[in-house]
């Protein structure tokens, strides 16, 4: 830290977790005079934070702050026009970008709330076991299949068909996959707080219940989504761990073979 705005800014032996952390600090110490010091303290301490969490927790962070700006897009009366069109999906439509721009997007704070706490709970650990860039495509993909999966069966029930919105599909694929990776952990239920289970006994109730909501065409939830984004989560990591890992050993040996073939060439 031999920067001696940074140090004037956050002290001598202020600790920086990597070079972006540093480049950060710097920026910020050389925020313009008129912005006050304690404003410029304060927005440090953030960026601490911030660079003190896993890369899995400044993922799913990310995520929930995404949500977060999209619900309160939907709290302004002049953009609900421009919400319904662009962050809600229906089939009827014909917009097929819907299926990803409604995965990040919730009406209601209740559906915004359970959402969000269940994917800080359990997405944190899933995105550092498997990579974030793995844990991004999981999450990107599930809400696109989940939506269509609701999609394509939609026209068995016709008279069912409504738009749909909401990162359910994506969450459950994340806690699928906590399940697969992590069976033994326990979980404590909103209506059961004082009684942890285990997870690998909650989440297949949890599907069943939403295939028989499926089967009997309740209305309550996106149960097709629930299923479609759990089944994902589980399958993912029982197979598509492995090709993931199998895809970036090819890559590396293509990148290597190219660089070798770059240093002869010289």
């Amino acid at each position: 830290m031999g920067d001696p705005k940074v140090q004037s800014l956050v002290g001598w032996s202020h600790p920086v977790a990597g070079l972006s952390h540093a480049k950060t600090l710097s920026r910020i110490a050389r925020l313009p005079d008129w912005i006050p010091f304690e404003l410029k303290r304060t927005v440090a301490a953030f960026t601490d934070s911030w660079h003190a969490l896993s890369r899995g927790q400044r993922c799913v962070y990310t995520i929930a702050a995404l949500n977060t700006v999209v619900l309160g897009m939907w709290q302004i009366p002049r953009l609900l026009p421009l919400m319904a069109r662009a962050f809600m999906h229906d089939p009827r439509t014909g917009r097929s970008y819907t299926l990803l721009t409604s995965s990040f997007s919730h009406r209601e704070v209740w559906h915004f709330a359970f959402n969000t706490i269940a994917l800080v709970s359990f997405g944190s650990t899933v995105a550092d076991t498997m990579s974030v860039e793995q844990f991004t495509a999981l999450y990107l993909s599930a809400g696109v299949i989940s939506g269509l999966a609701s999609h394509l069966l939609s026209p068995l029930r016709p008279a069912l068909i409504l738009p749909s919105l909401g990162a359910s599909g994506a969450v459950y694929a994340v806690v699928g996959a906590s399940m697969m990776l992590n069976p033994d952990s326990k979980i404590a239920l909103i209506f059961l707080p004082f009684v942890p289970i285990s997870i690998s006994q909650a989440f297949p109730a949890l599907l069943a219940y939403d295939f028989l909501g499926a089967v009997l065409g309740w209305q309550k939830f996106g149960h097709v989504a629930h299923l479609a984004g759990g089944l994902l989560g589980i399958a993912y990591v029982q197979w598509g761990m492995y090709r993931w890992a199998q895809l970036v050993r090819a890559i590396e040996v293509r990148r290597a073979k190219r660089s070798r073939q770059s240093s002869i060439g010289r």
